[in-house]
């Protein structure tokens, strides 16, 4: 078990990153995650979005009208559980700007900001990474 525990919060903040695909097609990414159903639809601007269940959580990518590629992602965790194993890792792993937001400094010269947004009573969260 302590193993199991372990591999998860080592991998959170992998998984935050690579499940983030900011940058990417909706092809790419339906490529990367073959295994999982994507639900695509369009806001009231008309920015299309695409949405999957994931091992930590929903994630929802929204893309650019005029590239087409993915420029801002939102996960909603599965649980208060999931959250805090992922606000912990972020801690240790990327610089913190305060308590809900921190700067993941990439491979290749890249940033990713990391917003995690919530309410007092704790029935509402969500984290959100843009460049």
């Amino acid at each position: 078990m302590k193993k199991l525990v372990f591999t998860i919060i080592v991998l959170l903040p992998l998984l935050g990153y690579a499940q983030a695909h900011l940058g990417a097609s909706l092809s790419d990414i339906k490529e990367l995650h073959s295994d999982k159903v994507f639900k695509i639809d369009y806001t009231n601007q008309g920015q299309k979005y695409a949405s999957a269940e994931m091992n930590y959580g929903t994630f929802v990518y929204y893309f650019d009208n005029e590239t087409g590629l993915s420029n801002y992602c939102l996960q909603i965790p599965d649980n208060i559980t999931a959250l805090n194993a992922q606000v912990e890792v972020y801690n240790k792993k990327y610089v913190i700007i305060s308590e809900k937001c921190w700067k993941a400094y990439l491979e290749g010269g890249g940033l990713m900001n990391i917003n995690l947004t919530y309410d007092e009573e704790g029935e509402f969260y969500f984290f959100s990474y843009t460049n």
